[in-house]
């Protein structure tokens, strides 16, 4: 369904319902782009199932077809993927368009960097001024090339070699995203790559290994092996259902049950804060499937106290500080978040987005240094009445959007429609869990 550019974001009470796969939570973004890419280079067909489908994924998907890869849709987020058992990609015909996916971009230039293919790759006006500098260093180490702006941003051209040398690399800024580059270039290099995290990331790509019995192991990779195919079962979203969780927490009467969330050490840190901010949050029934905690949780209303996040938080929650920013608005007293640096780089400069916004809401709102500071009005309604540019990021117009559903008035987001790059149905979601529009 296509997202309007423009939504709007009423007051509302009483959200009440159950959230899966099956009614609306998408699929990880994480692991659905990197379960696409690790089964294209698998032997056999490896069935997926619980997709994301946004845009971002998309873009994975189509170029992976692009490079030779058969994959067969048989429902809306069921993927069969063809492995061709190795790195045996075809040259494409045209140049690779990504769209608005930073994700994409990096985890090819991994994919491709131990092929003899010159492949041009571009995206967004958005995308285009992302940082790939990070990802281009230790793959050229390793014996790739590329043709990159002056700036090294997209578009650029990746020119790979089937003769890379392996490679010792300390990661000097945390992404899991640089790490799963390195992993899938050393994956089809001879001999043993050594990838050291000073600060551990998400460890999506190491699971699924680890599911998909490649033998590897932390800060050591041995290289030159193929992974068999395996049916993949791909788990919600936690990114998506933090905005679930802080909307049930601020609208009055709510209770929300979110099920089969991916419970990654890694990934769920926006949960616990959550509850140590106060909110009502039960975590139940947590398993592991392919190599991955699950979880089901459910979220009531609740009144909360503000937060101090350290740095050392950033990588665990760099995709969560927008939802995160609603809570605190909502929060009785003044919450810091510290070490946002990395915000400025996202799909657009998040920090400042961030602070600008809450202050347009009515929510004083400080940046210090690298800090974002917010001094909460406690669980009362704001005024609303506003209208929030989200420019192409997706979690400032979903954040917003929550924001909106405790004011007074409409609170207006342009740039609505990037929703569609990792949750197409959000605003259908919340129009089924809203049984009752509270009055002004």
């Amino acid at each position: 369904m296509k997202t309007s550019n423009i939504l709007t974001s009423f007051r509302q009470s009483h959200l009440n319902g159950v959230i899966n796969a099956e009614s609306g939570l998408p699929g990880d973004k994480s692991i659905s782009h990197r379960a696409l890419v690790l089964a294209a280079t698998a032997k056999g067909v490896t069935q997926l199932t619980g997709l994301n489908v946004g845009e971002d994924v998309e873009h994975t998907e189509l170029a992976l077809k692009n490079l030779g890869v058969k994959i067969t849709q048989k429902t809306t987020t069921i993927r069969q993927i063809h492995g061709l058992g190795g790195w045996h990609f075809n040259q494409p015909v045209n140049p690779l368009y990504l769209g608005n996916s930073g994700t994409t971009a990096r985890l090819l230039c991994g994919l491709l960097a131990s092929t003899p293919l010159n492949v041009m790759m571009y995206g967004d006006s958005s995308l285009t001024q992302r940082p790939m500098r990070r990802v281009m260093t230790p793959l050229i180490e390793f014996g790739c090339q590329f043709d990159a702006t002056q700036e090294n941003t997209l578009p650029l051209t990746l020119k790979g070699s089937s003769n890379l040398h392996p490679i010792d690399y300390v990661i000097p800024v945390a992404s899991s995203q640089v790490k799963s580059a390195i992993i899938l270039a050393a994956m089809n290099t001879k001999g043993i790559s050594r990838i050291i995290e000073p600060i551990q990331t998400r460890d999506h790509t190491e699971r699924l290994l680890q599911y998909l019995d490649y033998p590897i192991r932390y800060q050591l990779l041995e290289s030159g092996h193929t992974q068999i195919d395996k049916d993949i079962v791909i788990p919600g979203d936690p990114s998506a259902a933090a905005y679930i969780a802080v909307a049930a927490m601020i609208c009055p009467y709510s209770k929300v049950r979110i099920e089969n969330i991916s419970w990654n050490p890694f990934r769920s840190r926006i949960f616990s804060i959550l509850q140590e901010m106060g909110g009502q949050i039960k975590v139940e029934n947590i398993r592991t499937e392919c190599f991955e905690e699950i979880a089901d949780i459910e979220v009531s209303s609740s009144i909360t106290k503000p937060c101090i996040i350290k740095s050392a938080d950033v990588p665990a929650l760099i995709d969560e500080y927008p939802i995160l920013a609603v809570a605190a608005a909502f929060a009785e007293g003044t919450s810091v978040f510290h070490g946002l640096r990395e915000l400025r780089y996202k799909e657009s400069d998040r920090l400042n987005a961030l602070y600008r916004n809450l202050n347009l809401c009515g929510i004083e709102a400080h940046i210090q240094d690298e800090s974002l500071i917010i001094k909460g009005i406690e669980p009362r309604p704001i005024f609303g009445g506003t209208t929030i540019n989200a420019g192409r990021d997706h979690r400032i117009a979903m954040a917003f959007y929550i924001m909106g559903l405790s004011a007074r008035n409409p609170v207006i987001i342009h740039g609505g429609d990037s929703v569609r790059s990792s949750f197409p149905n959000f605003v259908e979601m919340f129009n089924t869990l809203s049984y009752l529009r509270a009055a002004s």
